[in-house]
């Protein structure tokens, strides 16, 4: 494959964006289909004004975790309306997660301090878990907060996850192997069918579906695909902790 088929070129790019593309958006199999095949499309443009604008890479990462805890906020909230905002706000956050990167490489501010909120953008996602448990309780009426009470909700859970995963970033940033891939990772990228299915057994499938169910056959059927992705969530768990944990024998 080419370095030129690798990159996440649109028919409309110049020679200008293709060159921004070379430099910035060398292919990753980190990457999963959505970020590669729809987010990378379009970061670059975004990557472009922010440059102009003279924002950090820091800057768009902090941007980038904002929005994708208030993806969770919105979950909660657990309508029609709420799950498209959340679908708009995580796939800004994950966008912008995308784009700190690209300015980082193209300004030459690639740092560990870069990496390290990275990983904190990584640990946002988790309490977006939990506010898809508490959408679950809310559309089932086994739970009555106001929003501001799923705010404040939501905001401590999120501060627990962080004190947790704060020290765990930092270790990692430090670490010899830090750009080392998982097991279940490495299987992911192996294949693309399993690559289409850790996309739509993960978040980017996730706010997809619920956005699209909420507004077109109802909460009814929303909710219960709610806690069919939970259960799904846990399995995966399971069998990624068994996995890996295999690795080390």
């Amino acid at each position: 494959m080419t370095t030129e088929q690798k990159l996440a070129t649109t028919w409309f790019d110049t020679a200008k964006v293709r060159t921004l593309r070379a430099q910035s958006q060398a292919y990753s199999t980190k990457e999963d289909l959505w970020s590669w095949y729809v987010l990378r499309r379009l970061s670059i443009f975004v990557t472009i004004v922010f440059l102009k604008c003279r924002l950090t890479p820091n800057a768009v990462s902090w941007l980038s975790a904002f929005f994708v805890v208030a993806s969770g906020v919105w979950v909660m909230q657990a309508t029609p309306l709420s799950f498209v905002i959340a679908f708009f706000c995580y796939n800004i956050g994950y966008l912008f997660d995308c784009v700190d990167g690209e300015m980082a490489r193209l300004t030459g501010k690639t740092s560990r301090k870069g990496y390290f909120i990275d990983l904190l953008i990584q640990g946002a996602t988790l309490p977006v878990y939990l506010s898809i448990l508490l959408a679950i309780l809310t559309m089932a009426d086994r739970l009555q907060l106001s929003s501001s009470e799923s705010v404040i909700v939501y905001g401590v859970v999120t501060c627990i996850i962080m004190a947790l995963f704060i020290p765990i970033s930092y270790q990692l940033t430090h670490a010899t192997h830090a750009d080392q891939r998982d097991p279940v990772n490495q299987i992911r990228t192996k294949a693309l069918l399993w690559q289409f299915v850790g996309v739509l057994l993960g978040l980017p499938g996730f706010f997809v579906t619920s956005a699209l169910l909420s507004v077109s056959v109802g909460m009814l059927l929303t909710g219960w695909y709610l806690v069919g992705f939970l259960l799904l969530m846990v399995c995966k768990v399971g069998a990624r902790f068994v996995v890996t944990l295999r690795t080390f024998q």
